[in-house]
């Protein structure tokens, strides 16, 4: 990475809030436990809704439990953003090198262009599929997707601590 982003990897790990987080004894623990707790919120709807997808709960219509279960992801996800924002500013230099925390990036990205996909295209003509009919291929297999990669961004979180981080 340049020098540039070097200084602004500086800089962040400076802001007060990436100071308290770091600094504070309870700080980086209760962030982190509230991070986990997004993720288990966001993660339980996002599996719930894609296990419907694969053909669960056929009776139950896919557009309602995408009004209550995915309301239920933004909610964790908004949590996990802000509280996963705030651990990486606390150790920005580490992090931004730590090649985990590279590929956690890379399938968080992965599962959003999936859900951009999903909603954007595919869910369009749920009414076609949203009740006691199997869902079409392309909606399963952003299902298979979503439950493949959700877990191997919580897999690469979990083992940022234990790879060591490696700097050009």
């Amino acid at each position: 990475m340049s020098g540039a982003v070097d200084t602004v990897l500086t800089w962040l790990e400076t802001v007060p809030p990436a100071s308290a987080v770091r600094d504070s004894r309870w700080g980086y623990p209760l962030t982190e436990a509230a991070h986990i707790t997004g993720l288990a919120i966001m993660v339980g709807a996002i599996v719930l809704f894609d296990l419907r997808l694969l053909g669960a709960a056929r009776q139950l219509r896919v557009t309602a439990l995408a009004g209550h279960a995915l309301r239920w992801s933004r909610i964790g996800f908004t949590v996990v953003a802000l509280t996963g924002s705030l651990m990486f500013m606390a150790h920005a230099t580490q992090l931004a090198y730590n090649t985990v925390f590279q590929l956690k990036m890379l399938l968080i990205a992965a599962a959003g262009l999936n859900i951009l996909l999903f909603h954007t295209g595919l869910f369009r003509d749920v009414k076609d599929w949203d009740a006691d009919v199997r869902t079409p291929p392309s909606a399963r297999a952003a299902a298979v997707i979503s439950l493949t990669v959700w877990p191997a961004v919580i897999i690469c979180g979990r083992l940022i601590a234990y790879v060591p981080t490696t700097r050009p």
